[in-house]
């Protein structure tokens, strides 16, 4: 580079030495050689900082690789594990670093010499379209590395010293999966002490960027062989923090990047049967692997001692791990008609702010995921308060009026939001009375939290979710019907039929009584599990209503 390439008034001579050890063309900055006229620039430090900046910035479009120290981040900055560019990656896979977790240097290489031979997919687009929820799996797995994240206290250190948590079927016990925490690079088990500093990362925000990840994989042909590519300024929004005005964009970008780089250290291994085949079974059985595979690409202005303080833009670059090709089956019909092991993901739960509504937060992740299982929606609050609290908390709760009280505020409020968000609810009119309801200011008798505790619920997502759900489920289930019912009959005496008391219901009364209830045709069909058509076609007449909708339509809309 000559002198005037800066400004050719500039009496300036400046050496590059553009050769590295190996023979490599790259531009080490460290050995920059400029001889400057102090007559004419007597603040030699401050041009030093303007010429550097100017060579960065024309070597923005360079494609090069640096090292990053995520796990020494300080006051939301990115440091390099040395003050100097590495040489441009080449065509293979970018070999991460193998160094212990005290060290924890990744390297991250740019977009342009990411793995070869994958399908990748460059700068995708928001997650959330024209419409407000994403399809997102749900296989046991989902529900396991999820407690991985936001129940720390799941995790044990087993008799070598490392750090998992183990999630067992409760019908099965050979089913089992277990998480472990390992360095960046490599699928060595970190013992307890060295893997409490990742998993002191987890929490809501990692277990929201989960989600959104397996939501991406879903978009994917064939996530097992493909990678994707997001910028982090792209899922600020994603991840609910396009409102938050406490912290500045860098510092969303540079916590991102410390929640993809905790979420890389988790492995799983998986032993698993969720459901059969035409050819009579699937083993979900995976070696142990990474969730994900993350690379993490900061851009952004290096000060002198080599940090990123205010990155402008995040690239997280992800390949799904194994596990998506035994419990995702995405690919193909042989694989498809297998397992439904996927749900759908609202954009709103995201968007809950888990300082504020924790609970809500908790019970939403869970429901998200237990509604491709559990499609009527139907549960006891007790349990689920033993799904987002310590079974201890709620036994104490039981024994002492304050906690009750507490107790009682955090599950109303969580339940008020949820409703807030357009979740689909309805209380149970015989074990959940009008005085235990969150809006209601009645004096409670004493033992209202073990009442509580009993009272029954449907709850779902907000439509159409709900819908959409029952329909992929429906031929499934009527498959399995057709083949279990002649067995049934085959065992069974034949009896007289029972006269079922028919319950005259007409379309007038369920539009009038639905309209009452503010809902929407389509959320009345989530939760019967039929299509917005049919509800249409009986409110207006021109289709008979079934005695077992006639009476959950009555129960549903009070009638």
């Amino acid at each position: 580079m000559a002198a005037n390439d800066l400004n050719p008034q500039l009496p300036l001579i400046v050496n590059l030495n553009l050769i590295n050890q190996e023979g490599q063309e790259n531009i080490d900055l460290s050995k920059l050689i400029i001889k400057i006229d102090s007559t004419l620039f007597p603040n030699q430090e401050q041009f030093l900082k303007a010429l550097r900046s100017h060579l960065l910035q024309s070597l923005k479009e360079v494609p090069i690789t640096t090292s990053i120290n995520l796990r020494k981040i300080e006051d939301n900055s990115f440091e390099n594990a040395e003050d100097e560019f590495l040489p441009p990656a080449t065509k293979s896979q970018t070999e991460k670093s193998k160094n212990s977790s005290q060290q924890n240097v990744s390297y991250f290489e740019t977009p342009a010499n990411s793995i070869p031979n994958t399908s990748i997919t460059v700068r995708q687009s928001k997650l959330f379209k024209s419409q407000d929820f994403e399809a997102i799996p749900t296989a046991a797995l989902m529900f396991s590395s999820i407690d991985s994240q936001i129940k720390k206290e799941l995790w044990k250190q087993n008799e070598d010293g490392i750090a998992y948590l183990q999630h067992r079927a409760k019908g099965d016990s050979q089913n089992f999966i277990e998480h472990y925490i390992a360095n960046p690079g490599d699928i060595s088990m970190l013992p307890w002490d060295e893997a409490l500093q990742i998993i002191d990362k987890f929490g809501f925000n990692s277990a929201k960027l989960h989600l959104i990840f397996a939501a991406y994989a879903m978009k994917q042909e064939r996530p097992w062989e493909s990678l994707f590519i997001l910028n982090a300024s792209d899922l600020i929004k994603d991840m609910g923090w396009d409102q938050r005005t406490d912290l500045p964009k860098h510092k969303k970008l540079s916590e991102i990047a410390k929640t993809a780089f905790a979420l890389d250290c988790l492995l799983v291994k998986t032993v698993w049967i969720e459901g059969r085949n035409k050819k009579g079974g699937i083993n979900a059985s995976t070696p142990v692997g990474r969730m994900w595979n993350i690379t993490v690409v900061p851009y952004g202005q290096i000060n002198l001692q080599g940090k990123i303080e205010e990155p402008l833009e995040v690239q997280l670059i992800i390949q799904p791990g194994a596990w998506t090709k035994l419990f995702l089956n995405r690919a193909g019909a042989k694989s498809r008609d297998a397992l439904y092991q996927f749900g759908y993901l609202a954009q709103q739960v995201l968007k809950i702010d888990p300082y504020h509504e924790e609970l809500a937060l908790r019970l939403a992740i869970y429901l998200t995921l237990d509604s491709r299982i559990r499609l009527d929606g139907n549960y006891k609050v007790q349990e689920l308060l033993e799904i987002a609290f310590a079974k201890p908390i709620i036994d104490k709760a039981q024994l002492d009026f304050r906690r009750a009280y507490d107790l009682k505020q955090h599950w109303d409020s969580a339940i008020k939001l949820l409703l807030k968000l357009r979740w689909q609810i309805v209380f149970d009119p015989e074990t959940y009375p009008e005085w235990l309801k969150p809006d209601c200011k009645d004096k409670k008798p004493k033992g209202y939290l073990n009442k509580l505790l009993d009272a029954k619920l449907t709850i779902k997502p907000p439509a159409p979710i709900p819908e959409l759900i029952a329909s992929k489920a429906k031929p499934k289930i009527e498959q399995l019907q057709s083949k279990v019912q002649p067995k049934i009959e085959q065992l069974q005496p034949k009896a007289k039929p029972k006269q079922l008391q028919h319950i005259s219901l007409t379309g007038s009364q369920v539009k009038e009584a639905r309209i009452a209830k503010g809902w929407t045709q389509t959320q009345l069909a989530g939760f019967l599990g039929v299509s917005q058509k049919l509800i249409s076609l009986i409110e207006k007449g021109e289709r008979t209503i079934s005695l077992a909708h006639a009476n959950k339509i009555r129960k549903l809309l009070d009638i």
